[in-house]
């Protein structure tokens, strides 16, 4: 869960209806304030950023919209969502250019407010790209690792690329920079044998050399490279080429091994995940639970409020799952209405206790239907890591413990027996 619950200031004359919407923001990590006169708005301004704001279209008991957003947009760089009925194209060109961000209709979508909130957020917060270069000589090395780490990156360097497999998998860079000539072996052949490797399929390899050789460039890169730079650059090139082609390898990264309407892992990437976690716990004698997570009687709410809603009732809870566990890259979609967190370093009664928070947290959302609110529970049975034990032995026991959660009247988690 987000330590620090981002801020959202609600701007309306009615604050009953958006006050309800807060509260239940606040069950995804997020806090609120609902105001209905300028001044208090201004003042809070001063005194505290927020993340974002929205917007009731008739602005404030004492200022329009309209009025509303000059003063907010020369305090706020922030995105503003303007909430409102059915607005024609001309009324939104208005708010647009006013300083409106995005445009939301009532009765608000609660999903597609934090969909829309948490892109802004990857926008403005993006994770720094990481860097694994691999050169023999250290002056390359510090003269690139000084460019790229100037320009907010995560920048680890590697002399030996006899050690390549162990690092990219330690490390999980976004990109690899490799330089051609090395005294142990040539960066084409180490090129060669990582793509031998499919788990590193979605890691592109850059190589970095003094080579200017157009044809030898080539031959190098139909080895398994990606880009061919040549060293001593200008930085900004340098800047430049790992920028856009990092960003392109995240987009189809997130593509290859995310749901499409979750963002979690999906299921092969999510069990590949639990494989490498399970020997690592293993290797290091370090704890490790695994909880299975089901909806209770979804095939009834897809039958009594139709698809489109069970499909934002299954986006609710993967919020949840991503806000409230430890780390979102452990967290997946198992399949259908089914999920699973990898509780790294928690043993089973404290990786049941966080399940069950996840429980009571879902439990108290309201959901909406078309005409109607609604809440929603869930099952999950949590199993714990022993001597002996694989990636399939463990998710068995969780869903064994899920299988008797459920028989035992659902909404709770049941505990796999050791």
């Amino acid at each position: 869960m987000s330590a620090t619950p981002r801020l959202i200031y609600f701007v309306a004359p009615n604050q009953d209806t958006l006050a309800k919407i807060g509260a239940q923001l606040a069950f995804f990590g997020f806090d609120y304030r609902v105001f209905d006169r300028n001044s208090a708005l201004l003042a809070a301004m001063h005194s505290a950023q927020p993340f974002a704001v929205v917007l009731d279209e008739h602005g404030l008991n004492d200022f329009s919209a309209l009025q509303c957003l000059p003063l907010i947009r020369r305090l706020f760089e922030g995105p503003i969502f303007l909430a409102s009925f059915a607005l024609d194209i001309v009324k939104q060109l208005e708010f647009l250019r006013a300083g409106v961000t995005d445009f939301f209709e009532y009765p608000l979508n609660i999903q597609a407010l934090i969909d829309r909130l948490d892109h802004h957020d990857e926008q403005r917060n993006p994770p720094p790209y990481r860097i694994l270069l691999v050169d023999d000589s250290e002056m390359v090395a510090k003269w690139a690792q000084s460019v790229l780490h100037g320009a907010g990156m995560v920048v680890k360097h590697l002399a030996d690329p006899l050690q390549i497999l162990k690092r990219l998998e330690a490390d999980q860079p976004d990109i690899l920079l490799l330089d051609v000539y090395m005294p142990q072996c040539h960066g084409d052949e180490i090129a060669k044998v990582i793509r031998q490797h499919p788990q590193f399929d979605s890691i592109p390899i850059v190589f970095l050399s003094t080579e200017t050789h157009r044809g030898r460039q080539l031959m190098a890169r139909s080895m398994g490279g990606d880009d061919f730079l040549v060293k001593n650059m200008e930085p900004d090139e340098l800047i430049a080429a790992v920028s856009i082609t990092v960003e392109r390898y995240r987009t189809l990264r997130r593509w290859m091994t995310r749901d499409s309407l979750t963002g979690l892992l999906n299921h092969t990437n999510l069990i590949d995940a639990l494989g490498r976690e399970v020997a690592r716990a293993s290797k290091e004698s370090r704890q490790l639970s695994y909880s299975m997570i089901d909806i209770d009687h979804f095939k009834r709410i897809n039958d009594q409020y139709g698809h489109s809603v069970g499909d934002l009732v299954i986006k609710s809870l993967s919020r949840l799952l991503k806000e409230f566990s430890p780390n979102a890259e452990l967290v997946g979609r198992y399949g259908g209405e089914e999920f699973a967190v990898i509780w790294r370093d928690h043993t089973l009664i404290k990786a049941a206790q966080r399940t069950d928070e996840l429980r009571e947290r879902f439990n108290a959302l309201l959901q909406c239907g078309h005409d109607a609110q609604f809440v929603a529970s869930l099952s999950a049975g949590v199993a714990q890591l022993i001597d002996g034990m694989s990636a399939q032995n463990l998710i068995d026991a969780a869903d064994q413990a899920l299988y008797e959660a459920k028989a035992a009247g659902r909404n709770q988690v049941g505990l796999a027996k050791r």
